[in-house]
């Protein structure tokens, strides 16, 4: 895991301020930082190194081709790195055992072309010396970040794996209020290539960008698509879906555990993360494993239970340091963020740091793609065809869950609870155009379609920002091996009805665990993983709370009316308290403005 940033400019790259820009960068590469500036000192490219594989200066970045034609700048980790060196073999003078090489040597054979060979998480930049261009590329479903900036008066661009060395080299700061409409009226957010920052995007997962240098044009393409990737299991067996999908689990957890250094598990109590030890343990033998815990909240007796095999590092945690953290939160993420849990995944980093844990693997994925939620279940008894099928899945339903089924109301949140006001906004901001109607349909199937637009949209994006932010300010690297392409492919391609029913939701992925020895915890139903936040926003942080919601610079931005935030707030505190995140929201945002645009 690493930094990047790439600056062009045509009237001349300052140095000392691309060095200062590259500075920025050093908690996610803090084993090296490195720089090349090609084009009369018009295109700087620099790196900051996290070592992880092949952990010697020879394959440190920049790296340049042998041929010295072509440079890349890379951030992530190619799992198949040493298949694909293998297919290339003795077309190569290979120097180093580093992915890095490896995927340079295929952007050298193959263009543009190696992206669909490649399994992993990235995000790079390639500068063709003799064609003049820079290619910018970025994962499948954006594990790994990219943002880019551009002033197409001046010529100059940026694009970086963060956002603030973006804003040192524009020296200027400014909302987008069509994100931040988004955001508090359907709690969206890095749904789209919009950011918080007006005229700062992200590379869209599984995006590429091609910039001829000589003449500023910028051609955007899209180098893959889920939906056109799905297998036709139309005359697969049960049995055949079952192996299948249990070899490609398999296969995910072990390619993600290939590394130069120490790796371990971010864990809570759910049937993922159990998975993920079953998985990680038979490989390594035995693992790092890091927790939250919060007293009234705690996981511990389900964490303890799944955690055989691995030693458990519990990060025990409070509502002061929660509080305390939460504005250097603010910096890392440099955008608002998902609540009180992303706070505590720094203390769990830190206990990584100490006990020398640089790779962590997460069970991020699962449910989006084996239609874990219950949302998901509710939805697959709304589509029913038939009176009798519809009875037959409510009972399946009331039967798994321990309740009747209800139809689940646009805007909920996962538990059933309202998480947004959106008549708190104010009048000016809903004059903004939003971004929400950008979502396109994907699958005919409403359970599906549902299920992707999480996944490429709605939760796993913003998800994997936070934890990429969260992981990188402790110089950590996250993975998240239930991504694999290969096993989102072939789980979207499983028919709805075999992954929802009697044995509630992503029936085949606890099928696999139950028979992997995990059979009390295969079954459970899904419980959020949840934090004393509400409790804190009614008390412990009750005055703080109050002085922003009265401060003049919340009023005078004029996102929330102030008045209407602070009779919501009251009736909150009164009782009103089913969910947070709407206060969260007015809070995170506050923050983030003081910090970044103030």
């Amino acid at each position: 895991m690493c930094g990047l940033i790439a600056i062009f400019d045509p009237s001349g790259v300052v140095r000392s301020d691309a060095e200062t820009s590259l500075g920025m960068l050093k908690h996610r590469g803090p084993d090296a930082q490195g720089y090349k500036l090609y084009k009369n000192d018009r295109l700087f490219l620099g790196h900051a190194r996290l070592k992880i594989i092949d952990r010697s200066q020879t394959a440190n970045q920049p790296y340049i081709s042998p041929c010295g034609e072509y440079t890349i700048i890379y951030n992530g980790e190619i799992y198949n790195y040493q298949e694909i060196r293998d297919e290339i073999g003795l077309r190569w003078n290979w120097s180093t055992r580093s992915d890095t090489e490896v995927l340079l040597a295929a952007w050298c054979l193959w263009g543009a072309d190696c992206l669909k060979k490649l399994v992993g998480m990235f995000a790079f930049a390639v500068y063709d010396n003799t064609a003049g261009k820079v290619y910018l590329a970025r994962d499948r479903f954006g594990i790994k970040p990219f943002y880019f900036s551009r002033n197409i008066e001046s010529g100059q661009w940026i694009a970086a794996s963060e956002i603030p060395p973006i804003l040192y080299t524009r020296r200027s700061a400014s909302e987008n209020l069509s994100t931040i409409r988004d955001y508090l009226e359907y709690g969206l957010y890095d749904h789209t290539h919009h950011t918080f920052f007006r005229h700062i995007y992200s590379v869209g997962a599984g995006g590429l960008i091609e910039i001829d240098l000589s003449t500023g044009t910028w051609a955007d393409s899209k180098w893959y698509r889920v939906t056109e990737n799905i297998p036709d299991l139309s005359k697969a067996t049960d049995e055949e879906i079952y192996q299948t999908a249990s070899t490609l689990i398999e296969q995910a957890v072990k390619s993600n555990l290939i590394a130069d250094v120490d790796v371990g598990l971010n864990v809570s109590g759910g049937v993922d993360s159990s998975m993920l030890v079953r998985m990680a343990v038979e490989q390594l033998g035995a693992a790092h494993l890091f927790t939250q815990d919060y007293e009234g909240y705690s996981e511990l007796p389900w964490v303890n239970e799944i955690s055989q095999g691995g030693d458990l590092h519990v990060a025990s945690l409070t509502s002061e340091m929660i509080y305390t953290s939460i504005l250097k939160t603010t910096r890392d993420q440099a955008e608002p963020f998902g609540g009180v849990s992303v706070c505590g995944y720094n203390f769990t980093y830190e206990l990584a740091r100490k006990n020398n844990v640089t790779v962590l693997l997460d069970g991020n994925g699962v449910d989006e793609t084996f239609l874990g939620y219950k949302r998901y279940h509710q939805q697959y008894i709304q589509s029913s065809s038939t009176d009798s099928e519809y009875r037959s899945r409510e009972q399946e339903y009331f039967l798994f869950w321990g309740e009747k089924y209800k139809a689940a109301a646009v805007g909920e949140a996962i538990d059933g609870s309202r998480g947004v006001r959106p008549e708190a906004i104010s009048p000016s901001l809903l004059h903004e155009p939003g971004l929400s109607s950008c979502v396109p349909t994907y699958f005919g199937d409403p359970v599906k379609q549902a299920a992707a637009v999480d996944l490429l949209h709605n939760k796993i994006p913003r998800g994997l920002r936070f934890n990429d932010r969260v992981s990188m300010a402790h110089s950590r690297e996250l993975r998240v091996p239930f991504l694999d392409h290969r096993l989102v492919e072939f789980a979207f391609a499983i028919p709805t009805e075999k992954l929802i029913g009697g044995k509630g939701t992503k029936r085949i992925f606890r099928d696999i665990l139950a028979k992997r020895g995990g059979a009390e915890v295969a079954y459970c139903p899904k419980r959020s993983v949840q934090s004393p936040q509400r409790e804190w926003i009614a008390k412990d942080w009750r005055p703080w709370i109050e002085n922003i919601l009265v401060s003049e610079s919340f009023r005078s931005r004029n996102w929330v009316c102030p008045d209407k935030a602070g009779q919501l707030y009251n009736a909150y505190l009164n009782g009103d308290q089913d969910n947070s995140f709407y206060i969260w929201q007015w809070l995170n945002l506050e923050l983030w403005a003081r910090e970044y645009l103030d």
